[in-house]
């Protein structure tokens, strides 16, 4: 749900802040009123709530981060069924169904940044019964375990192994990806426990259509 930032919605805001600041004492004092406004609380916050504009996912959409728990899966639209997708998450299911929902039957490129559990653990997900094009990584083979989880995703899938990402601009339909980071070199295979991941993970410029995000 958004909330305006003009003077209006801004001071309705205060407003209400402040007649919950006034009224909680007076509800925590009436037992039964208490119970009642905590049912209702569970109740809001537990609903799914509407989105504006009808189901998700919104027509024309652009660029979707799927709910894949603590982790990280981003899709970005390169054409009609068909998107790039960049890392996924920690659960094959999870990051299937989102893909399912934004009717995207064709990934062209997969981005994985780099190989810990909740960005790459998922991506047998992304393989399950699409047609995947390249699969591209960051050039620091660690930590161990990530890499043979993706080496045995692809071999699974009968799709060719992931190679380091390019240098420089690469255009997937829609899609126009600028990689920043990290600089070009040899594979390595870094620290081995997991601590190099981070500092060597692919960093994006990704432009689609109008909109650019990193």
């Amino acid at each position: 749900m958004t909330w305006g930032t003009g003077a209006v919605a801004l001071a309705v805001l205060t407003v209400l802040t402040v007649l919950v600041a006034l009224l909680a004492p007076w509800v925590l004092r009436r037992r039964v009123l208490s119970v009642l406004v905590v049912v209702v609380l569970v109740a809001v916050v537990g609903a799914r709530v509407p989105l504006p504009g009808g189901s998700w996912p919104p027509s024309g959409w652009v660029a979707v981060a799927c709910d894949v728990g603590q982790g990280d899966a981003l899709v970005l639209r390169s054409g009609p069924g068909s998107a790039v997708v960049v890392d996924a998450g920690p659960e094959p299911e999870l990051v299937d169904r989102c893909l399912d929902r934004l009717g995207v039957t064709r990934v062209p490129l997969v981005v994985l940044t780099h190989f810990h559990a909740d960005h790459v653990d998922g991506l047998a997900g992304v393989l399950e019964d699409r047609a995947v094009g390249r699969v591209v990584a960051t050039r620091v083979l660690d930590p161990p375990s990530g890499v043979a989880q993706v080496t045995d995703a692809l071999a699974a899938a009968g799709d060719p192994a992931a190679v380091p990402a390019p240098a420089g601009t690469v255009r997937v339909g829609d899609v126009v990806l600028q990689v920043l980071w990290p600089e070009p070199g040899p594979v390595t295979d870094g620290a081995g426990d997991g601590s190099s991941a981070n500092d060597a993970s692919v960093v994006l410029l990704a432009e689609v259509g109008a909109y650019a995000c990193s």
